[in-house]
């Protein structure tokens, strides 16, 4: 999940504003990650062997990031404000 207009439009309930928090991310850090590995694909792709997902927020990385926040109250108030 990236932070842009369009996802911060929708943060007016406090579970919206709950999961931005936990899950989102700056543009810049979800394409230092991305971006090397998009650029890979077309040599990958000519192998059968080549994973055909570039996955950046795993289901291992949400839950972990939801439950620091619901225990220790990392990412409180990151990109908006929680009441």
């Amino acid at each position: 999940m990236v932070t842009t207009d369009l996802l911060m439009a929708g943060t007016n309930t406090p579970i919206a504003k709950f999961f931005v928090n936990c899950l989102a991310e700056e543009p810049q850090t979800v394409a230092e990650f991305l971006v090397p590995r998009i650029r890979q694909v077309p040599e990958a792709s000519k192998s059968l062997l080549g994973d055909g997902y570039i996955r950046y927020l795993t289901q291992t990385k949400a839950y972990s990031q939801i439950f620091a926040r619901l225990f220790t109250g990392q990412r409180k108030n990151r990109f908006v404000a929680e009441d």
